[in-house]
């Protein structure tokens, strides 16, 4: 059987689009799958390049984190792609891509496959079954509230105070499970068709120290075993970008560092620096910040809640602050604060 002619119908009969490329983006092989998700508006051709049917600072990301990844002493880490969100080059269709490098001898040196699924379906900011669920929760505290109010009116007869009492309580408690459920079934889809990609806490560490000291930024990290932590990490890096520079512009943060460390329960990165604590108020106005290159507005708020992370001002010692951004590892929910 000629293995070309067998490669061209393997690719047709998937749903994924797969697109191979050069080193500097240009098309070499793509199938059909691709051609109709990422050709609608300008047709796909070999030798257009790439990032004309796509958003360009997600992939050219992935591609920095997949050469510093093929620089690792563990074959897995070698080998494994990398899978981020992304969205079409006009922005109106979301893709859960994963990319990685051609074989040695399959084209020449740091030329890439990207395959495309579309996940525009579901993956939007402000999802509206997440935003539904959430107008659960006025509701619910005023009934809570409706409940205390009760019990301390005292001019009621005991009898009907009895009725009120119980059937409010009652419904406060089928409430209170009606959410849990719903926040449950809501988790339990979501995380069926997770974007994140999981990372070695150890290589995402020095992942992290490898992209600040670009930056200027000393970086230092703890020795830990490789726990896994599940990030966006086009968006981690956003964001973390996005702390750096604004501590950096600050007169008020001098010498600020970052350190790196995993604790049992959350992957900690600390931006540290001589000089008062951020004020909450102020942690709360760059959570609603809008992201550089990010896709649709993605504000620091919007990519934490992906990855159920955290930022939270403190003290670090009697003359220096912190901004810590805090992140689950993989498994594990519940605050370390």
């Amino acid at each position: 059987m000629n293995p070309e002619a067998l490669l061209d119908t393997l690719l047709a009969e998937l749903n994924e689009g797969v697109v191979a490329c050069e080193p500097d983006g240009r098309v070499t092989l793509f199938n059909r799958a691709a051609e109709e998700l990422l050709g609608r508006d300008r047709p796909l051709r070999r030798g257009s390049s790439i990032y004309r049917h796509c958003y360009r600072p997600p992939l050219e990301h992935a591609l920095d984190l997949l050469q510093y990844r093929h620089g690792s002493a563990k074959e897995a880490d070698r080998l494994a792609a990398v899978q981020f969100v992304n969205t079409a080059a006009d922005q109106d269709r979301y893709f859960r891509c994963r990319v990685r490098f051609l074989p040695a001898g399959a084209g020449v040196a740091g030329s890439f496959v990207v395959l495309f699924e579309d996940i525009s379906a579901w993956h939007v900011p402000g999802n509206p079954l997440l935003l539904k669920i959430e107008q659960f929760r006025a509701p619910l505290a005023n009934l809570q509230a409706a409940v205390e109010n009760l019990t301390e009116y005292r001019d009621m007869s005991p009898v009907m105070r009895s009725a009120f009492e119980n059937v409010l309580v009652q419904e406060s408690f089928n409430l209170s499970e009606a959410f849990s459920l719903l926040a449950g079934s809501c988790r339990d889809i979501m995380q069926t068709r997770d974007p994140l990609t999981e990372l070695a806490s150890d290589f995402l560490s020095g992942y992290v120290a490898h992209h600040l000291r670009q930056k200027n930024i000393p970086v230092a990290t703890a020795p830990a075993e490789g726990t896994g932590i599940k990030v966006d990490i086009y968006g981690l890096i956003q964001v973390l970008d996005f702390l750096a520079d604004t501590l950096a512009d600050s007169q008020a943060e001098k010498n600020l560092s970052c350190e790196v460390c995993v604790g049992l329960q959350f992957i900690y990165f600390d931006f540290i620096w001589t000089g008062p604590v951020m004020p909450a108020a102020l942690v709360e106005k760059m959570l609603e910040q809008e992201l550089k290159d990010s896709m649709k507005g993605m504000t620091v708020s919007t990519v934490l809640r992906t990855m159920d992370g955290d930022i939270w001002s403190q003290p670090q010692g009697e003359e220096k602050g912190m901004l810590r951004l805090a992140l689950p590892v993989a498994g594990k929910g519940s605050q370390e604060n």
